[in-house]
């Protein structure tokens, strides 16, 4: 009866860009949100090619970063059973493959990471970039400060709290981070301001 009936349903993914880097706090919260939203965690290890034909290439440091990304999150993925499709892109123009990438692979959201006004993974001149590109949701997440050791709020017992919340309410989940965005993009604006 059911033999013509084709069932396919969307597989849901999450596009985790990098430069440099690498925190493993960073890429574990990463895979969590992935496996709290029930999404293939998609992470693109960017390497910066310099135009140019006397530029020499890429850096041999930016590639063997790549390479520890990419096995970091692997593992990361691994121990939490949540599936990834691992990209490596050399690049002249970092923030327009991000933006092709998560087109080509249906990506319906860009996990960004920042800390004290800082990126994370990426720099922050490429957050603000695709900041300002609108293209493509994104979920800018503000890590907790390293240097408020004082705080009641552990890096752990923070994040524990925050998945908990969201497993909970997850068809809230797009209200909330557009909310959350609004300190955080003062904070990203003030430290561009800086020179950073």
């Amino acid at each position: 009866m059911f033999g013509d009936l084709e069932v396919t349903t969307k597989m849901r993914r999450v596009l985790l860009p990098f430069t440099h880097g690498i925190d493993m706090d960073v890429l574990e919260y990463a895979v969590l949100l992935a496996q709290g939203r029930n999404a293939t965690l998609v992470p693109l290890a960017l390497i910066h090619v310099p135009k140019g034909h006397r530029s020499g290439g890429a850096r041999l440091e930016h590639i063997q970063q790549s390479k520890d990304f990419l096995e970091a999150i692997k593992h990361k993925a691994t121990r939490y059973d949540v599936p990834i499709e691992r990209f490596e892109i050399f690049t002249e123009d970092v923030v327009e493959s991000i933006a092709i990438h998560a087109q080509k692979m249906g990506c319906e959201d860009i996990l960004l990471f920042v800390r004290d006004g800082e990126g994370i993974l990426l720099q922050t001149l490429e957050i603000k970039q695709l900041m300002e590109q609108g293209a493509f949701k994104l979920s800018i997440i503000s890590l907790p400060s390293r240097a408020d050791k004082k705080s009641p709020w552990s890096w752990s017992r923070w994040l524990f709290n925050w998945l908990s919340r969201k497993r909970h309410e997850e068809s809230k989940w797009r209200g909330r981070a557009d909310e959350a965005q609004f300190p955080l993009e003062a904070g990203l604006r003030n430290g561009i301001s800086r020179g950073v």
